[in-house]
């Protein structure tokens, strides 16, 4: 994250483009959680508890003490705000508090981090890696030459990640993923 100045027209046509961008993602994020809250309650039977619903993003510009905050592969961790922070889709992921260290401008990492790019991951990692990695969390096998750029190895250690930033963000829970989906294209 990063503090920015913004002056001038071009800048203010450009936080009110930024925000309808934010407000978009939101609503789509929020229409993706019914639908599949009613297919849920359909299939299952269940029902949902959406005032457990975290929406968070990271890629936002907002007014914020001092200034203009511009978080781009960061999420905001004002005391209290609840996250999601995504390890790999092989390792541990995280509902988080946000602890507002000023220092770090009330934010935290988004995910793990990639240590290896799309390409070194397709490289570097075949299929029967891949099944390693993933043992315990069903994917469709069909897939996994597509999925090797995606690997819980081409991540950093979500682990490190946490423990990098305990100053940041408080863990709530932990989540292990059990099912890997992955569409077409």
């Amino acid at each position: 994250p990063g503090l920015v100045a913004l002056e001038g027209d071009a800048a203010a046509a450009y936080v009110s483009d930024a925000a309808w961008a934010v407000r978009y993602a939101a609503a789509s994020r929020r229409t993706m959680v019914l639908r599949v809250a009613e297919v849920v309650t359909r299939t299952l039977g269940g029902a949902a508890e959406l005032s457990s619903f975290i929406d968070c993003d990271h890629n936002h510009v907002r007014a914020e003490a001092p200034g203009w905050v511009h978080r781009k592969g960061a999420m905001c961790a004002h005391t209290g705000v609840r996250g999601v922070i995504p390890g790999s889709m092989g390792s541990w992921s995280f509902h988080v508090e946000g602890r507002g260290l000023p220092a770090a401008l009330a934010s935290s990492s988004h995910g793990a981090g990639r240590a290896l790019s799309r390409g070194d991951a397709r490289r570097l990692i075949a299929p029967a890696e891949l099944r390693r990695q993933m043992r315990g969390v069903f994917f469709d096998p069909r897939l996994e030459r597509a999925l090797c750029d995606e690997a819980p190895g081409a991540y950093k250690d979500i682990t490190q990640v946490m423990r990098a930033q305990r100053d940041l963000v408080r863990i709530v829970r932990r989540l292990r993923p059990l099912l890997c989906y992955k569409g077409p294209g």
